[in-house]
This record gives C-alpha cells, structure tokens and sequence, in this order.
C-alpha cells in the first residue's frame, strides 16, 4: 500500500515508483479528463504492497515464534495505518457534516474504514466509484485500505505456516508455488466476476487479491546484487520499457476492459525486478522531490480524496482553484507525516506488542464512537452550516396516506425483486383505500401506476382522498408503465407491467382514472445522463434512439388506453418532471456561491431543455382519450432555477411533496374530465 513499512534496507527508487501512482491517482481524481487511466496507479500500490511486505517478513529474525512473529507484524502495521487514518476520518467526518446536507453515508464508510471493512460497505451499497455516489462520499478511496487490511489479516500466518523465511529455499519454495495458486485463482474469479457485477469485481478482495500476490511471488524471488555489465545494461533497458508501458496505460484513454490492469500489474512486477538506484531511471526517481512524494504517499492517499469530495461540496474544482487544492492537498499530507505517521510509526507505543495493539484498537473505537454519535439521532445533519435542502429518504417518509395502509415503503417494490400474481393481489390491497365522504372528485377511484416518480406522487393521491377519491398505487423502481410490444429487459419490470394492468382493468369502474407517471426522461431519452435502454425491440434487442422509443412507447398507451376505454376508464400521462443532474453540489450556499458552478447553470439549462422537448414529443399525436399534464407548466411555469429545485427536488429527479401537490388541480380536472381539454396554467411565479 502507499507508504507501507518495512524492516529490510530501503529500496528507495521504489519510493519514487509510489510518487509516479499516487500522482496519477490525484490527477484522475481531478479531472478523470486529463488522465483517465490514472486509476491504475491504486493497482500499482497493491503490487508495491504484497512486494515489501513479503521482502520484510522473509528477512525477519528465525528464532522468532509465531505468536511474537504475527504480534510484532500487527504492532507495526497498527501503528503505522491507524492513527493518520483516524485523525483524517474524524477531521473529514467533522467537516463533512458542515457542508453535506445528509452525510450519514460518508460517516458510515468512514466508520468501517477503521475496521478495514468500507470496501464491504461500499458493494453491500453498490457505489459506483466513478459515479455520483462515489464521486460525493467523503471516504470512497478506503476501500483499497479495506482490501489490504482483510489480505493482511490472513496474510503473514499463512507466510509462517509455508516457512518463509525460517525453512531456507524449500519453504521459499512453498511459498512461491501457493502465491502461484492464488493469484490465478484470483484472476480467475476477478475476470469472472467483471462480467456479471463489476461492483464486487472491485471493492471485494478476494478478486483483487492476484495483485497483492504478484508482488508477493516477486518479493521471494533471490535477487543477485552483483551484476556483470551486461546484465546491467539489459536490466537498465527492460526497467524502461517496463516504465514506458506503465506510463502509456496511465496516460492511454480509458479502457473498461481488464487489459489495462494487468498490463500495469505487470509492467509494475517488472519494474520492481529491474529497477535500480544507480541506473538513469532509479536516479530520476529519486530525486528529492519524487522521492518526497513518495514517502509522504498515504498521507497524500489518505488526504486528497479529503480535498477533492469536500471541495464538490463546496466551492468546486475549477482551473483557478486546482493549485490551491493541490498545496492544500500536499500541505495537509505534509502535516500528516511530520506529526502522526513519523512520531507514532517510529517507535513501539508500550512495553509489549501486544499492548501497542490494544491502543491502536482504542484509537479506532474511540474514533468510532465519536461517528456514532455523529451519525445516531441525526446530530450530523444538525451541524449543516446552510439551509439543508429537501433530501429523497426525508421525502419517502412523507409519502404516505394517513390512516391507510398506503405508504412507498408498501407500495414501491424495488427493481430487483420479482413478485407474482398471489403477491401483487396481496401489494394491491395494501395499496388501495375506497372512495371517501363525497367531495370534488365525486367518488371516482384514481389508479397511480408507473415507477419510483408514481411513489412520489403519494401526498397529491393523499390530497384527492381527502376530496374523497379513492386511490390504488402501485410501483416498480426503474419500471415504465405501460408494457410495450415486445418488452422489457427486465422480465421482473414486465411481469410487473402485465399484472398491474390486468389488475387496474379488473378493478376499475366507470369513471375511473389511470394515473401514468415515470421518469420519462430515463425511459425515452437517448444521449442524456441516466438514459436507460429498457425496451425491447421485434428481435428482442435494447431499443435504441429517443424517437424510436417514444413510438413504441406510444403504441404501448394507445393498446392500454383502448383497453382501459372498454370499461370507461380515463388514462392520465403525466409528462416529465424537472430535473438536475448533480442536483446536491449545485444548489446554492453561502459556501456554494452559484456564480462560482457554470457547470451546474449549463447542466440546469441542458436538463430543463430535454424536459420540455420530450414533453412536446410526448404530447403529440396521443390517443385522443389520453389526457397529458405538463408538470412543468405548474411547478416551474417561468423555467426551473436552482434555489427554486431546492424545495422541488428530492434529488436529481424526484418530486418533493410540495411539489406534487402543485399537481392537484390538473390531476383532478383531468380525473373528471371524459375528454382532453387544453389545460390552463396556474400562473404562479416559480
């Protein structure tokens, strides 16, 4: 890992080859657009890491025990990890809170840093490391500290167990042969794993650990310290192939296949090997400054992620603001070396190893307990030092009917769970109420039907109850509503699709209404951000293209709508509803000054032009018995702005409940209403 101790002699040019990853680590984090590739540099560290330890535990003392051998191991791992990392997860928790309107998450991910398990965490959440989550956790990059701590943790007894070190060349030997074993087991699984969740391909160790065990194989390998000029010459000009291909993996665009990784593994197995001090790279590799980055290299780890995810939060990450946050980076690393990673890595803390790692421990729980209390009874939201915005989890507890059943906890089943027929007959009930006392919606029942943004809609459905509607919800994450020709590529989405409408046409009565909603910018975009390609084609391929997918789409409402017609039911679409991509780094703080974010008024204006040309696409040419609401028409009349989103926007895209309730007077005109009528706006100011 980055900055890993040791008790051999320093190869010190190996310094230089952590200052080459971890440069390329900041750079990609960055900007991934200057260095896309920069990410490899982490895979670089694990092989350093499996290499230096391997090399000091095959140098330890033979008359060592095991017991002495793994404390000492511990001791010095604990002292030289724990207190930097504890001292950057409190003071970026700290400092989270103040500017991350909901920083539970950050805070949990930092919690199981301690413990070595946030790569645990981070799957069981399914972070996308380049992808929003990832990008706005405060502790996204201590999964690689997750996986080297669980390696670790196993690592140096089964070294003991194979006579590394202490059983001559035969037990280097076994050692050899089972690193063998497991680093192509690893890779096997890694490669596996790739195709079929990418997420667990990346955050779990075991397909990371063949990294780890290349460098292991590599650091029990006899090295010949006296070599003839030949040799020299051919070992000089191998370490700069070796370092020509890592640079032009690190500087190559980005390449989702796995050839860039083992690419790197293995130019960096071999540059270990070849590399040395006196030759013309070693030199430049340690030069001072190089050599500087280089040991200063967890902290800098540790520390530029602190910088980069709170400068998200905060003032952005803008050509202008780069240097400053690369001193701060540099100047808070700096720190980190001189006064915890020297001092407390330096010399035992007790008497006993034993000891030493009991404060470690204590230092980890006392840091932990300090999260909790951050976390537990919301106290971190508290410190919010601006006006916390409306948050998704905040809003789904308001989505419920009081004194029903009717909640999205009940009534939103998740993407991933399949129910069949006995369990949506038990989902409808639950998710029904009668009609109530009469009143303007004159006893009529209204079926919500569609996706998470149909969940949303549950207090304007919990306002037409009490006009006495009644109300049936019911949704699927990341389901469109109608079925379309041919289907979709979740069969869970269209088994979904097919009960709820046998069950609305079963249900409904004359007078009745079908409420569609979705995320219709997802389901009918083509070329914007989170467009999905859900439906199905004749020959059973993802179709592509915004047109071809409104078609369909059209196609599909016209068959329900006939079909809903036969027994008087109205069918309502609601259109596409606002949207910001990056919604909770763009509205504006005092510490956020929207002047200062271009990107987020360009993303605003790019959002609010797509919503209203699929909503003019998608009002043309319906069935003349499907009513269309434009929701923009009623919540942002006079065009979205970013103060306004902050009330209307549980997230990027999800409604709030004030602005669902926005919706109540075209939903209930069009609910008694047989045929499509122009709609009027209200006229109020956004």
């Amino acid at each position: 890992m980055p900055g890993s101790p040791h008790q051999t002699a320093r190869r010190v040019e190996i310094d230089g080859l952590r200052a080459v990853a971890i440069l390329a680590v900041i750079v990609n984090h960055l900007n991934a657009a200057l260095l896309p590739s920069g990410y490899v540099g982490v895979d670089v560290f694990f092989v350093i890491s499996g290499y230096v330890i391997t090399r000091s535990l095959e140098q330890r003392h033979p008359a060592e025990n095991r017991g002495a051998f793994l404390a000492a191991f511990y001791r010095r791992r604990i002292q030289r990890l724990v207190p930097a990392l504890a001292a950057c997860v409190l003071v970026t928790g700290l400092l989270s809170c103040l500017v991350i309107p909901d920083p539970t998450a950050s805070l949990w991910t930092g919690l199981l840093a301690l413990a070595g398990a946030s790569n645990l965490f981070l799957h069981q959440q399914a972070t996308d490391y380049f992808g929003a989550s990832g990008q706005l956790n405060s502790f996204t990059q201590t999964w690689f500290l997750g996986v080297d701590y669980q390696f670790y943790l196993i690592f140096p007894l089964a070294a003991w167990q194979l006579g590394l070190g202490r059983a001559g060349g035969a037990g280097r030997r076994r050692f050899r042969l089972a690193m063998a074993l497991v680093a192509a087991l690893s890779l096997i699984l890694f490669l596996q794993m790739r195709q079929v969740d990418a997420s667990a391909a990346y955050f779990l160790t075991g397909p990371r650990v063949w990294e780890l065990a290349a460098g292991c194989l590599l650091g029990a390998t006899r090295e010949d310290p006296q070599l003839d000029p030949a040799r020299w010459v051919l070992q000089g000009r191998l370490a700069w192939g070796a370092f020509l291909v890592l640079a032009g993996v690190i500087l190559a665009p980005q390449n989702d296949s796995a050839i860039p990784l083992l690419i790197s593994v293995a130019a960096t197995c071999a540059l270990i090997q070849t590399l040395r001090e006196r030759s013309l790279l070693g030199r430049l590799l340690t030069c001072p400054p190089v050599l500087r980055i280089g040991r200063i290299s967890y902290s800098l780890y540790l520390w530029h992620w602190s910088v980069i995810v709170l400068s998200r939060w905060t003032i952005g990450i803008h050509a202008w603001s780069v240097p400053f946050q690369l001193l701060l980076i540099l100047g808070l690393a700096e720190l980190s070396y001189r006064t915890i990673e020297t001092p407390f890595g330096s010399r035992p803390w007790a008497p006993g190893n034993r000891q030493s790692i009991l404060i470690g421990i204590g230092i980890n729980a006392a840091t932990a307990a300090l999260l909790l209390l951050l976390i537990s009874g919301g106290l971190s939201q508290h410190l919010y030092a601006g006006q916390r915005p409306a948050t998704l989890s905040e809003e789904r507890q308001k989505q419920r009917i009081a004194g029903t059943t009717i909640t999205s906890s009940a009534c939103l089943i998740d993407r991933n769970d399949v129910l069949d027929p006995v369990q949506i007959e038990a989902m409808a009930k639950t998710c029904s109420i009668g009609p109530g006392p009469l009143g303007a919606a004159e006893g009529r029942t209204l079926f919500v039907v569609g996706d998470s943004h149909a969940a949303a809609l549950i207090p304007l459905a919990a306002e037409l109850h009490r006009e006495g509607a009644g109300i049936t919800l019911l949704a699927k994450a990341g389901c469109p509503f109608p079925a379309t020709a041919f289907g979709h590529l979740d069969p869970g989405c269209e088994r979904f699709q097919q009960e709820v409408a046998a069950r609305i046409l079963l249900a409904g009565r004359r007078g009745d209404a079908v409420l569609i909603a979705g995320y219709q910018l997802s389901h009918l975009g083509s070329g914007l951000p989170a467009s999905r390609d859900g439906f199905l084609d004749r020959s059973g391929q993802p179709v592509q293209g915004s047109e071809a997918k409104l078609a369909l789409y059209k196609e599909a409402l016209e068959a329900f709508s006939d079909r809903a017609g036969a027994s008087d039911l109205r069918v309502i679409l609601l259109g596409a509803g606002p949207r910001l991509i990056g919604r909770d780094t763009c509205l504006p703080e005092w510490f956020r000054p929207a002047r200062w974010n271009e990107l987020c008024l360009e993303s605003l204006r790019e959002d609010d032009r797509s919503t209203r040309m699929i909503n003019a696409q998608l009002s043309r040419n319906l069935p003349g018995d499907v009513r269309f609401i434009d929701p923009m028409v009623w919540i942002c009349p006079k065009g979205c702005s970013l103060d306004g989103l902050k009330w209307q926007l549980a997230d990027d895209d999800h409604l709030t409940a004030a602005a669902v309730r926005r919706l109540k007077q075209p939903v209930l005109e069009a609910l008694l209403q047989t045929k499509k009528t122009p709609e009027q706006a209200p006229g109020r100011a956004d």
